[in-house]
């Protein structure tokens, strides 16, 4: 690709990106509690207007945060895999995935170790990867619905037959 270094802000939004991831984990364990249990409570309050979950609030406190990690290393691998189709780090593909996909994960996990009440899980880690390859792989499919999408559009519509 030629003047690669036009594409730069791509891989800044990634770089924010994992800013926040690391933000986040920087919170202690109070704060990041009090956030939780406020979604957990306002996510439970609507479930229950449908009879769909129990009081059971710290259990489902545990779940809202396991999601939360799934859907913040989501948006992830969102971003790193519109960034390596826009301009890849290195030439191997492969190896930017798979950087993002392990060194993240563990940093991020090795920060909580650090932070006041927060621990580190192995647990999590596999939900962050889970996390980041389903967000790499819906944008992989959503790159290949718009390349199709502009295909045809430029190839124009098929004609109809018309029966003569």
């Amino acid at each position: 690709m030629k003047h690669r270094w036009r594409y730069w802000w791509v891989w800044l939004l990634v770089a924010a990106y994992i800013a926040f991831i690391f933000h986040n984990s920087l919170e202690v364990a109070a704060a990041s509690d009090a956030i939780s249990y406020s979604v957990a409570e306002k996510f439970l309050h609507f479930l229950q207007r449908f009879s769909l979950y129990s009081n059971d609030c710290q259990l489902f406190n545990h779940y809202i945060r396991k999601a939360a990690h799934f859907t913040e290393f989501a948006g992830l691998g969102f971003l790193v895999s519109l960034a390596m189709h826009i301009c890849p780090l290195f030439k191997h593909r492969s190896l930017n995935l798979t950087l993002f996909l392990v060194a993240i994960p563990f940093a991020d996990e090795t920060i909580q170790k650090f932070v006041e009440g927060r621990s580190s899980q192995a647990s999590d880690m596999l939900i962050d990867g889970s996390g980041f390859l389903a967000g790499a792989f819906f944008c992989y499919i959503l790159i290949l619905v718009i390349m199709d999408l502009s295909g045809y559009i430029q190839r124009g519509r098929p004609k109809q037959k018309t029966e003569v």
